[in-house]
């Protein structure tokens, strides 16, 4: 019995490296291709929308600023599935310019590692439409101001994450309600 210990131990130290060395190859294809964690990324809309099942909506109003087609589409698996449509800035701007999140198949915020929370500066209470929503100047960890706005509607959860005026974004976001209706 007293040779069995040091044995048990050996054992349950492979089993817990093995473990380590499964989980770090895990996450090593997203390391490689710059993906988020157990999100699936597609290069088309129309790609995403067949994949999910369901229609992505997208505001049909967008600045200038914006660009088009979306630089990055991540769904993230559920349930409630979670898109993810990353915008650029027309002309170069540093990093994305919009993320438009939705949930399909229930009413859910984005997982914090698909839309990462920042410092919040402010808060307030707006409408979407007829719908209340929450407007949220946030800080990122570069300096930059962005303004997330979020509601539910229809079974959905929609989080638009702007870094541009706040007219723009409300904007955007009453285009994607009355689309979604």
């Amino acid at each position: 019995m007293r040779d069995l210990a040091p044995l048990l131990a050996r054992f349950v130290l492979v089993m817990a490296a093995a473990a380590g060395v499964l989980a770090a190859a895990d996450r090593l294809p997203a390391l490689v291709t710059g993906t988020t964690h157990g999100a699936r990324v597609y290069r088309t809309l129309e790609e995403a929308q067949a994949s999910v099942g369901a229609r992505l909506v997208v505001p049909s109003y967008y600045p200038d600023s914006l660009s088009w087609p979306p630089a990055r589409i991540e769904v993230a698996p559920g349930p409630p599935m979670v898109a993810a449509i990353r915008i650029a800035a027309r002309h170069g701007g540093a990093g994305e310019a919009l993320v438009v999140c939705q949930s399909i198949g229930g009413a859910a915020p984005p997982p914090p590692w698909l839309l990462p929370p920042l410092q919040q500066l402010e808060e307030a209470r707006v409408l979407v439409g007829r719908r209340p929503a929450r407007l949220a100047r946030l800080l990122t960890p570069g300096g930059r101001v962005v303004h997330d706005l979020s509601w539910a509607q229809g079974g959905r959860w929609f989080t638009l994450r702007y870094a541009g005026e706040v007219e723009d974004l409300l904007r955007m976001a009453r285009a994607t309600e009355r689309d979604a209706s």
